[in-house]
């Protein structure tokens, strides 16, 4: 139960940012993540804005796993320095990663890059590391440590 109401809450989050704001975006990236050695490609789709009020920017995703299979939702702050074609963006954030019966619960900064392609579209770079909580059935059992490694296009509205 708890899990559901997590995924209406973020997504609920990013489809406000994106609703509310002068440059929402949608788009679609491929993940190589490495949690302490172990490697997790994803597929993810976000919803959000860079310009969601304050000079603050938003964004909910959600990750599919391709190798192996997992599922994973995010929330992210972002930051934005600059304005252009070229927009480097800095962040800290949330996520789980659930892994069968092993959860992950991570806080997260990120570095990224967004250039703009065309007045309506952008491809973005990023590196996220994380750092997680790991638990199973039985409580939270230790620490890890993690990275992402983001490329992928979002389509600005």
């Amino acid at each position: 139960m708890v899990k559901r109401l997590v995924v209406v809450l973020l997504l609920c989050g990013g489809l406000g940012a994106f609703a509310q704001s002068s440059k929402p975006f949608a788009g679609a990236s491929l993940v190589f993540q490495w949690v302490e050695g172990t490697p997790l490609t994803s597929l993810i789709l976000q919803a959000g804005s860079y310009n969601f009020g304050g000079g603050l920017g938003a964004r909910a995703n959600l990750g599919i796993g391709v190798s192996p299979s997992f599922l994973e939702l995010g929330a992210d702050l972002l930051f934005p320095f600059g304005v252009g074609r070229l927009l480097p963006y800095g962040g800290i954030g949330g996520n789980w990663v659930g892994l069968g019966a092993l959860n992950f619960f991570g806080i997260r900064g990120l570095a990224g890059v967004n250039y703009s392609t065309a007045s309506d579209a952008g491809l973005f770079a990023e590196a996220v590391p994380t750092f997680y909580l790991a638990s199973d059935a039985t409580g939270i059992y230790g620490t890890a440590f993690g990275i992402q490694i983001r490329f992928g296009v979002n389509y600005l509205f």
